[in-house]
């Protein structure tokens, strides 16, 4: 008779192996997907920040000049569509009647913040003696274009 005796085995398989470096991989893989998803959003988050102040500088900008000058005067000044201009010191300098309106895109002119060009346009109209503004910011960072 014969006595057989089994060796313990010892370490990992081959598939084992390959099965636990696939699973690593995978979870690398996704924790990386997140982080750049998380630096996006913040990204775009802080994108959004920099349109609101650009935004509020503009509503400012027309409360300003409401102050300073007659209705009439403001009034139409201010009506219409217009490119807001971010080097002008006086009102009228610092809008113009812009006619080449293509959607969201106003000129080629706005406010470069780390190399992201930010462009302004506002939109006033009259709702009997009492002006409306409407600020739509618009900027293109590369990965998508924000409004």
């Amino acid at each position: 008779m014969k006595n057989h005796t089994h060796k313990q085995q010892a370490g990992f398989s081959m598939m084992e192996v390959l099965f636990a470096l696939v699973l690593l991989g995978m979870v690398l893989v996704g924790i990386a997907l997140l982080m750049t998803r998380s630096l996006v959003t913040a990204s775009n988050a802080r994108y959004r920040d920099i349109a609101n102040g650009l935004a509020q500088e503009v509503i400012e900008l027309y409360h300003r000049e409401r102050t300073l000058h007659t209705w009439e005067d403001f009034r139409t000044a201010g009506l219409g569509t217009h490119c807001i201009l971010s080097s002008a010191a006086h009102f009228n300098d610092a809008i113009h009647a812009d006619t080449n309106f293509t959607g969201a895109d106003c000129t080629t002119e706005g406010v470069t913040i780390n190399g992201i060009l930010f462009q302004r346009k506002a939109v006033a109209v009259d709702n009997a003696g009492k002006l409306s503004v409407t600020v739509t910011v618009s900027w293109k960072s590369g990965r998508s274009d924000g409004n």
